[in-house]
């Protein structure tokens, strides 16, 4: 069994119609509630949502499920988030643009930038910037609206649309040291997140079948992981000049595989990454054996309900 450790109101990323039969969900608060847990393959995600307790207590209890014999993936005390991955992947030279911490009043050398958060998955905050004077407008701007600069990070610009003239943005799944390509989102804007209807057409889904069949990025993007100490996620990332720019890696992806479109191309895009994804998903599972693991790393007064059996979901709907 595999089970996919979530806070509480992201339990929503994994089904077992996407991710197989042998995958089950587990909020944080019911781990750190629990006495004991079953033996298998345990997947820590979702770090940006949790607080430094949290975290530090996750770290704990990843270390008390190596040690008893189960299989762990991303450890809560070295997976890179998302400033300092980017910040790495620059310095490895594996992406070529760099960030940069509004709270140390640091400036871009280079135009145009962009500000997101930290953490979060509301994607960018207004649109490019150009020059530094309107780059510090546009932080007073964010603050007044309520974004802490301690958690505002600048960007910089490193996209390219295709030929078509349409921004595409690629992603990847990482499971253990598989890389298994998946489906692309289509804007007309460069901050390409969720996709537009209508927008790619057949040259473009003909080209995203293809690169699920030769998965040509797997070396870089699996480096990318190993930089990042990132075990399980999807990568989003796109092409600028044929090299690859890693954007993000997130440890909680929404896993999902369109049934329904209109080209043929990327129905069957769709149905080659979930059987590539569930393949990769099988092969770290691990059988519990009727094992239970105790857990020592929280305690006693950490437990709300001392003795509680976990809640483990097979499928969230």
């Amino acid at each position: 069994m595999i089970y996919i450790l979530t806070t509480r109101v992201h339990t929503y990323t994994h089904t077992s119609t996407a991710c197989g039969e042998a995958i089950g969900v587990m909020t944080y608060d019911d781990l750190f509630s629990a006495s004991a847990v079953p033996m298998g393959t345990w997947i820590f995600t979702d770090f940006d949502r949790l607080g430094f307790w949290e975290l530090e207590l996750a770290a704990r209890v990843y270390q008390e499920l190596k040690a008893a014999g189960a299989r762990v993936l991303n450890n809560p005390a070295l997976v890179n988030q998302r400033f300092s991955l980017l910040r790495r992947l620059k310095n490895a030279g594996l992406n070529s643009f760099s960030v940069w911490r509004v709270e140390d009043g640091e400036m871009p050398d280079r135009f145009p930038v962009f500000l997101r958060t930290q953490s979060a998955h509301r994607g960018v905050i207004g649109e490019l910037i150009h020059d530094e004077e309107t780059l510090r407008q546009e932080i007073d701007k964010a603050c007044t609206e309520g974004y802490p600069a301690a958690q505002l990070m600048i960007v910089e610009y490193c996209a390219q649309p295709t030929d078509e003239g349409v921004f595409r943005k690629l992603a990847a799944y990482c499971i253990g040291d598989t890389i298994v390509q998946a489906v692309s989102v289509h804007e007309n804007h460069w901050a390409a997140k969720y996709g537009e209807d209508g927008i790619a057409g057949e040259t473009l889904y003909a080209e995203e079948l293809q690169l699920i069949r030769d998965n040509p990025f797997a070396g870089d993007l699996l480096k990318a992981c190993n930089i990042g100490h990132i075990e399980y996620g999807r990568l989003d990332f796109g092409l600028v000049d044929g090299k690859v720019e890693v954007y993000e890696i997130n440890t909680n992806p929404t896993v999902y595989f369109t049934e329904e479109h209109p080209y043929p191309a990327r129905l069957e895009s769709a149905a080659l990454s979930k059987k590539l994804y569930i393949e990769a998903m099988t092969a770290i599972d691990m059988s519990d054996n009727g094992h239970q693991i105790e857990i020592k790393a929280v305690s006693s007064s950490h437990k709300r309900r001392s003795g509680r059996s976990p809640t483990v979901s097979r499928w969230t709907p």
